[in-house]
Parts: C-alpha cells; structure tokens; sequence
C-alpha cells in the first residue's frame, strides 16, 4: 500500500490566512499574500523570506509578475499595486515576519503603480501583455490589466500600465443578468490576432468575449455566451486558461468542474453563439477554488475548503491525487513554471583562471566554494517541478509530484 504524499517544506511566516501564491522570476522566488494584506517573498532556495511588507489594508486576493523585477498585488482595500522587486534591492528589504511586533522600521519595494479598482466582488484582477507575441524587451512591454467594475457589478474594466488609464469596458448582460463577476481571465489568440476576456459570475455562468483591433475604436467586443454552459448554478470561484489558449477549466461554490474549448469560429459579427461544453466532472467535493494549470497543460490542481489539494489531469479530467496536510480550508495553489529555457538552468562556467571583463578591464573574482554551493542550491531548486498551496492555516505546503 502506497503511503500518502507529504508537502517536502513547510513555509511558516504568516498570522493570518493565505489568499495569493506566485511563482516567480524562473522559479527563485514564491510571492505570498495573507487576509491582513502582507506580502512576503520567499526563496526557494533557502525557503526563508527575503523580503515581507503590509502593501495592503485589506485582504490580498491575488499576485502576478510583471518580468522578474516587478510584482502585482490586488487587495480588498480596492487598490491594484506594482512593486519593483528586483534581485539586487531584496537585500535591502526588511525580513522581520508580520507576528513580529517589535518597532521595526519596516523597509518595502519601490511601489511604481497603484490604481483604485473594485474588490468587492471577491473577483481577482487578470493581465497580459498589451501586444500579442513577445518582445525582445519584455519589461518594457506595456500591461493590460481586467477586473471588476466598480458600479456595473456585472461588467468588467480594461486599464493600461505603466499609463494607469481605463481604456476599454465590457457592460454586463442587460437581457440576461448574471449577478457579480466572480473570476476573470485577459489573454491573447496570436494565431488570430485577439484578444479574449473570459469570465465566471454569481449565477455559475460563463462567458467569452472577443475584440479585434485596437481600443481606438468605440465597440469592438462581441460576446460568447450559454445559459447552460456549466452544470450547476452555484457562483464560480476560479477560472484558468490552459497554457496552449485552446480551453479553459472552472471550478466554483458546487461541486462541479468544468472544462471549456475555445475553438472560436473567425468572423463573430451579429448574434452571440452558444459555447458547447467540452467535459465537466462532479467530484463530489463542494468548494474547490484557487485552480490552477501547470505550464505544462498536462495536470491541474484546485485548493478545497475541506482541507484537501487535489490534483486532476487536464486530459482525462481525472483526479490524480489528494494531498492531505492542512488542517483548515485551502483557498490558493500556484505551481512552478516548467517551461524554462535551457539557459535558465545552465550550469556556471567553470573558472579555468584570470578572466578579462572586456566592459570595466578589472579582474573577475575567483567563485569560493561557497559561492558554487549557492549557485547548485539554487539551480536545484528552480528545476522542481513545485505545487505550492495555501489556506486558512496561514501556512505554505511545498509539494514535490509528477
């Protein structure tokens, strides 16, 4: 008999429960979020923080990077932040853990952005670049940023960074009302030069829409949408695009998950179409959220309120495994990206005696000892192919499967 799975680390520093996880910059660091709004990074190479601040009043909903230098937090306190985080100001940050109540002069990020936007629909924000494709200069590269609207409870907000200003808007379904947005996904179809926003609402609805061109142009979004698009009628909690834009998965308040395509047809003028479901599974398990797909597309995970991370497969819509470590209910997982560049991992090269910087002309230092144990640590831990989760416990379990 097979013994059960055990989280390979225990990540302790929050006092409060965790809402937000991210993997970031090619896997060094993971970036928390708690209900009392601190933030902490951690890394994975010594599984200790390197950096911990309150960037918000409220709850912490959700986390993204913007390139390795610069992370996005959505709070409850209705404000969407930027912070620079690059290697080299971590080490000036204060480390000091939120239940340490002595006076210290707390040392945080560069805060570069903060834009007011709605949180009362427990919705979490969603980004992509402005410009399908990639770009030589990915840190110059402008954002696109949906969330919630603040008075259309139903609709959703396009804003752009660095320029903080609002640049498109979708309006809720007046024929049909959906109740909040609970769940928003902004992505790009470079095959066909879109870009799609997909959404999850109160009513366990589901729908897709789409925009050519650029947001000069008054209109543009043409909707996707079926009252029975998903099984049940309980809200829906998350929402996550597969890492090859073809489908999407939802989980919500009920115990269904459902897996979307999203074979658009080209030429959507006049009538919205009916979406047809591609496959959806009742697990028997109320309350899954925080779903989350490995770079891979191969696996997916969800956090559930009862405790327990279960881990499916995005093909067979199969559970995989369920891993049992938390005591209270799980509200967020992230796993570690496994599409990195060969280069990304490549192994230091070797000193092999006086090396010449043809930039300054000094000396480059010998690596002590130390130095390569560092270096190999750290290599170690970004090719680990990490799920991380996260609850009401405020602890982090680091799991270590497929």
């Amino acid at each position: 008999m097979d013994r059960p799975a055990v989280p390979t680390y225990i990540l302790r520093g929050h006092d409060a429960p965790i809402h937000a996880l991210r993997f970031y910059s090619r896997n060094a660091y993971l970036a928390s979020g708690d209900s009392e709004g601190w933030l902490i990074i951690w890394s994975l190479a010594t599984k200790r923080p390197v950096a911990v601040w309150k960037g918000h009043e409220g709850a912490v909903m959700c986390i993204r990077h913007w390139t390795h230098k610069r992370l996005v937090s959505h709070g409850r306190d209705h404000k969407l932040r930027v912070w620079q985080v690059q290697d080299e100001d971590l080490a000036d940050l204060t480390t000091n853990l939120p239940g340490d109540k002595s006076s210290v002069d707390r040392r945080e990020p560069w805060l570069l952005h903060s834009i007011s936007v709605n949180a009362l629909n427990f919705c979490a924000f969603s980004m992509c670049n402005e410009l399908p494709g990639r770009t030589s200069r990915p840190e110059t590269e402008a954002q696109l940023v949906a969330s919630p609207n603040g008075l259309d409870s139903g609709g959703i907000d396009i804003f752009q960074l660095p320029s903080e200003r609002r640049v498109s808007q979708i309006a809720s379904a007046q024929d049909s009302p959906t109740g909040m947005v609970m769940a928003v996904s902004i992505f790009h179809d470079n095959a066909k030069s879109r870009l799609l926003v997909v959404s999850g609402y109160e009513d366990g609805r589901v729908m897709v829409h789409v925009r050519t061109g650029n947001f000069d142009k008054e209109g543009g979004w043409q909707k996707v949408t079926s009252s029975k698009l998903r099984p049940g009628s309980q809200p829906i909690l998350s929402l996550e695009i597969s890492p090859s834009r073809d489908y999407f998965i939802t989980s919500g308040v009920d115990s269904w998950i459902a897996k979307y395509p999203l074979d658009l047809p080209d030429g959507m003028a006049g009538e919205s179409r009916e979406t047809h479901r591609s496959s959806s599974i009742k697990t028997k398990h109320a309350g899954q959220q925080g779903l989350s797909i490995r770079s891979d597309g191969k696996i997916f995970a969800t956090a559930g309120w009862d405790a327990r991370i279960r881990v499916y497969s995005t093909r067979t819509m199969k559970e995989l495994a369920v891993l049992q470590w938390h005591q209270q209910g799980c509200y967020a997982t992230s796993f570690a990206d496994l599409d990195l560049e060969a280069n990304d991992l490549a192994a230091p090269t070797e000193y092999t005696g006086s090396d010449l910087s043809t930039q300054s002309n000094e000396i480059l230092a010998r690596p002590t000892a130390l130095d390569i144990i560092k270096r190999k640590r750290e290599e170690k831990a970004r090719s680990i192919h990490w799920l991380a989760a996260g609850g009401k416990d405020g602890k982090i379990s680091l799991w270590n499967i497929y």
